[in-house]
């Protein structure tokens, strides 16, 4: 398998740049802790969230915009968009990026919104089932767009991903979702989840690990860990845990027994990403027996299924359809 994203420059090749940013970013992070600490309940407060979801809901444009940005911090987005980086961009990039996502949202939300357990502001209309802090699209977005800008290393893009978690953040109040307070949290979060992954990214391949272990203990590994993290007492983690045991298993055998390659002319990569959609959009879509009746294996075993496709089936469908080669 390809070894995890190795990396000592997180924002610059240049040393003065790369400690100027990396202070920068803890300079933030400590910033807005304390701030989230000093202000916690004034950033709950009921009625500010009001008066920002009144500007959203009374105006169609601005509602759309916001309804638009939210989904890049989702789930379902990072899904799609990850496989199809995986398929036609760069498999390592998007196999990490698909790992990363629901190990981060898992880690970063789910896990402390269970622990904490603060109920969400009361907005018309507007009903979840988990609880509130902190912000699972705001820590998804630090996170995983953090991730791909770290890895491509693009002044532009550095911008774009900025912006993205930014928008994503600010969505969730407009929105009736959070309070400014799980917005911060979420992006408290995110960041530092960022970092340990990239510690550990960097421990992993320096110590030699890949080397350390046999394909079948990497394949146990991939299945046993998330299968077990899924029994935490969190709403979707199950959900999630399936997404990681999916990707895993996938992408171990895809670099075992297929390799395939990502080049093709535009028709070719237009079909995969409709093929490779659709079928992903039917496994966790499709079979919503699973979750309106809480079987929790088979929950873990639907959405283990859609990566599954992502990182293993789908390739292996392309190549005998002609759509990429070995």
């Amino acid at each position: 398998m390809d070894l995890p994203p190795l990396t000592r420059n997180y924002f610059s090749s240049d040393p003065d740049k790369e400690y100027f940013f990396r202070r920068l970013c803890i300079f933030l992070l400590l910033t807005l802790t304390v701030f989230l600490y000093l202000f916690w309940m004034p950033l709950r407060d009921t009625a500010f969230t009001y008066s920002l979801v009144s500007l959203t809901v009374g105006n169609t444009a601005t509602f759309l915009f916001f309804q638009g940005v939210t989904t890049l911090g989702s789930e379902g987005f990072f899904l799609v968009f990850l496989s199809a980086v995986y398929w036609s961009v760069n498999k390592s990039l998007g196999f990490w990026g698909l790992l990363l996502m629901p190990l981060a949202i898992f880690v970063t939300s789910e896990v402390p919104k269970d622990i904490v357990r603060l109920p969400r502001p009361e907005v018309r209309g507007v009903t979840v089932p988990t609880y509130t802090f902190p912000s699972g699209h705001t820590s998804g977005a630090v996170s995983v767009w953090g991730y791909l800008a770290v890895m491509i290393k693009k002044r532009w893009f550095w911008a774009v991903a900025i912006m993205i978690m930014f928008l994503v953040g600010l969505s969730r109040t407009m929105l009736g979702y959070h309070f400014l307070g799980d917005v911060i949290g979420g992006i408290i979060t995110g960041i530092i989840f960022l970092a340990v992954f990239f510690w550990l990214a960097n421990s992993f391949v320096e110590n030699n690990i890949a080397d350390k272990l046999s394909f079948n203990m990497f394949m146990v590994l991939a299945l046993v860990v998330p299968l077990l993290l899924s029994f935490i007492p969190a709403l979707y983690a199950p959900n999630l845990m399936g997404y990681v045991a999916g990707a895993a298993t996938g992408y171990l055998l895809e670099r075992k027994y297929i390799n395939f390659k990502l080049g093709g002319d535009l028709r070719q990569h237009l079909l995969r990403a409709l093929l490779g959609m659709a079928v992903i959009a039917a496994v966790v879509l499709g079979p919503g027996y699973f979750s309106t009746h809480n079987l929790h294996l088979l929950t873990f075993t639907q959405h283990g299924l859609a990566t599954f496709w992502a990182t293993y089936l789908a390739p292996l469908v392309f190549i005998k359809t002609g759509l990429a080669n070995k």
